[in-house]
């Protein structure tokens, strides 16, 4: 038997009361006064029989009445009984979602993870189900629904701490899937986590219905030791030239994630599995620094690179893995220049100018081009030029269909013929002059395309400086998009595209005959994003994040199979002509092996942690819950459920046992019973 409330029997202290009553009861006797014994000196009247207990059936009933009383109090319930109802219909369907992200490799957090994940098991009846989940950026069901608990921790002892983000929006949504396909009455989701703050925003739009209960585990210890933490969450790299070579210098950023200052932090530069350079940084407490490594001359693709920084509870971010190679510089054919060499002098100038990317740059007459000069080409530009004649016949339409970009740059010489028409965005109409006054100025400019989006922060660049003296009319075509506009509403600049290519056009020169325009510090910014865009062009990616699903057809024209090596070594093979889609999963340098590619550097990609993974700062456990139950509820350190009858089974079973209900009346009528035994007695000694 079990009781609801055990501190009701500090009243059995209260058996004393009929003992202490019988023990000093005194039975008045009638004194009867001998006048010859009135100066006698009084004795007290003494009897041993009176000390003694001479009704033990009243006494006993009286303590029998108290007992049963204070164990009705107390509420008692077959504890057999209640798992006996729980087995006929009250089993329970169980979620264990278990956080594996790359936060619980902190310290000992897996493993007393684990451990909670076992204690749930283990508290499991013999008819309950319960189904494993782990989670980190994703969530699946590792282990379905079983009442086995043998295969539960065997799934358990097998699962690892993985590379992923904590996010707990998709892990409650499948545990709520679960338990809502349960017909079980009772239905609990145990997540066992550190609950890392930065997986949860509050707009995940989880709701666990009436019936469905979660209990939070939480396995982090004191927030001051959770967020002792070091990282590197970036690096960034500046490349110049020296001699003919590239040389490439990388700087690392270091985070302390702690309230307290850490010095001396040692910090290492590998290159190739060589350590290149160590140095020495200090980081204040919630703060960030950088450290920059000597030069280093970069002369091959593949290169790879890893930033090592002291070491912590959590060494995962302690780690930061890159991979580099030559820049490729952007080939641009620039029609111009001829007798009117300085029409091209400033845009060169610009292009000469810059080395993420560097531009490749040839100036020549139209009447010196051939078809064959637009052949590996990226990008060319009409420099206030007539339609060249060797890109007719579709020639430069097919040029820009394969994905070239084609900059038409209008200025007085500047003819399009009839035939080639579906090229140009709209249709170019007669100079326009805006010489009177200060002239116009630029009014309007598409901050949310590419070639613009970097001058929409304040400060980061002021076109209204320049002023337009002339430029030509341009008739919009309805598919065409309008980039810029002067203050009088005529366009500025516009693009069309053609095939896989980009076509823009600018109504006003690129010198300093319409307008001054090259004069401001704008322009090389202007120039070097159009020639971007228009490129296509994108800065090779030294590293990706966790997470990330890269397509490896589109980094490589080959077509031949792949072999994929993870960074645990595992092997995957992408069969020629399939799609290339690999999710990068694991922290590490991810290898792609081509056929017919040996002897040479595979092809390497670096994946890092998801930076907000390094900030420790733990959520409090009752703000999850209420806020997918609508319900509060005490965090929990521990599964509470015991292994046979949970808290809520106890009391459910007391309420249908209904024990003490018998229990206290039984006490009233033995009271009832005394009270009439005590008075005959009572009547009974009297008349003795």
């Amino acid at each position: 038997m079990s009781f609801l409330a055990p501190a009701f029997f500090l009243g059995l202290a209260a058996l004393a009361i009929p003992v202490f009553i019988h023990l000093i009861q005194r039975e008045r006797k009638r004194v009867i006064e001998f006048p010859s014994l009135m100066f006698v000196r009084r004795i007290p009247y003494q009897s041993v029989r009176r000390r003694r207990i001479r009704h033990w059936l009243l006494l006993l009933m009286r303590a029998a009445a108290m007992v049963m009383i204070i164990v009705a109090f107390a509420r008692p319930f077959l504890r057999q009984a209640a798992v006996a109802a729980a087995i006929a219909g009250g089993s329970r369907e169980i979620a264990i979602v278990l956080d594996q992200s790359a936060s619980m490799g902190y310290g000992d957090h897996w493993q007393r993870a684990r451990d909670a994940a076992h204690r749930a098991v283990a508290s499991m009846g013999g008819e309950d189900r319960a189904t494993l989940v782990l989670f980190g950026r994703n969530a699946e069901e590792n282990m379905r629904a079983t009442s086995d608990r043998g295969r539960l921790d065997a799934a358990i002892n097998a699962a690892r701490v993985g590379s992923d983000a904590t996010r707990y929006g998709p892990a409650l949504k499948l545990a709520e899937s679960i338990l809502g396909r349960s017909p079980a009455r009772r239905r609990e989701a145990i997540v066992i986590s550190d609950f890392q703050k930065t997986g949860w925003t509050g707009a995940e739009d989880v709701h666990f219905p009436d019936g469905m209960t979660v209990t939070p585990v939480s396995v982090a210890q004191d927030a001051a030791a959770a967020t002792a933490n070091l990282a590197v969450p970036s690096v960034t790299f500046a490349r110049a030239s020296f001699s003919g070579q590239e040389r490439i210098t990388v700087t690392a950023g270091i985070a302390n994630k702690g309230s307290a200052p850490v010095n001396g932090v040692p910090v290492t530069l590998e290159i190739d599995g060589h350590q290149i350079q160590t140095q020495q940084v200090n980081v204040g407490a919630a703060a960030a620094a950088s450290v920059s490594f000597t030069p280093f001359t970069l002369a091959e693709p593949n290169v790879r690179g890893t930033i090592r920084a002291g070491s912590d509870a959590l060494p995962a971010d302690n780690v930061f893995h890159f991979v580099l190679a030559p820049s490729q510089p952007v080939s641009l054919l620039v029609a111009g220049g001829g007798s009117r060499g300085g029409s091209t002098l400033y845009l060169s100038n610009a292009l000469s100018i810059g080395s993420a990317p560097a531009f490749q740059v040839d100036v020549m007459p139209i009447e010196r081009i051939t078809p064959e000069q637009f052949d590996n080409r990226v990008v060319v530009i009409l420099n206030d030029v007539a339609f060249p004649p060797a890109g007719a016949g579709g020639v430069l339409k097919r040029f820009v269909e394969r994905g070239g970009g084609l900059m038409v740059v209008v200025g007085e010489h500047t003819a399009w013929p009839t035939g080639e028409s579906e090229l140009l965005p709209g249709r170019l109409g007669a100079p326009v002059d805006r010489v009177s006054g200060r002239g116009g100025t630029l009014g309007f400019l598409d901050y949310s395309h590419p070639v613009f989006e970097v001058f929409k922060a304040p400060r980061s660049g002021d076109f209204s400086a320049a002023r337009i003296f002339r430029y030509r009319a341009l008739e919009m075509g309805p598919t065409d998009r309008v980039l810029a506009r002067f203050d009088d509403g005529a366009v500025a600049g516009a693009e069309r595209k053609v095939g896989t290519g980009r076509v823009i056009v600018w109504t006003s020169t690129l010198d300093d005959s319409w307008n001054d325009l090259a004069l401001k510090p704008v322009f090389l910014p202007l120039v070097h994003q159009l020639v971007r865009y228009l490129a296509q062009y994108e800065q090779p990616a030294s590293w990706f994040t966790v997470g990330q699903v890269l397509d490896l057809s589109a980094r490589s024209k080959s077509r031949a199979e792949r072999v994929v090596v993870t960074p645990s070594g595992q092997r995957v093979t992408q069969a020629a002509g399939a799609p290339g889609l690999v999710e990068l999963n694991e922290q590490g340098v991810y290898e792609v092996r081509s056929a017919g590619t040996s002897g040479r550097r595979p092809e390497a990609i670096a994946v890092n942690l998801d930076p907000p993974e390094s900030d420790l700062t733990p959520l409090d456990p009752r703000e999850l819950v209420a806020a997918v139950t609508g319900q509060a509820t005490p965090s929990a350190t521990q599964p509470s459920a015991p292994p046979e009858v949970s808290a809520v089974d106890a009391r459910d079973a007391e309420r249908r046992q209904a024990l003490w209900w018998y229990l206290l009346l039984a006490g009233l009528l033995m009271l009832a019973a005394e009270t009439v035994i005590s008075n005959r007695l009572s009547r009974r000694e009297k008349f003795l």
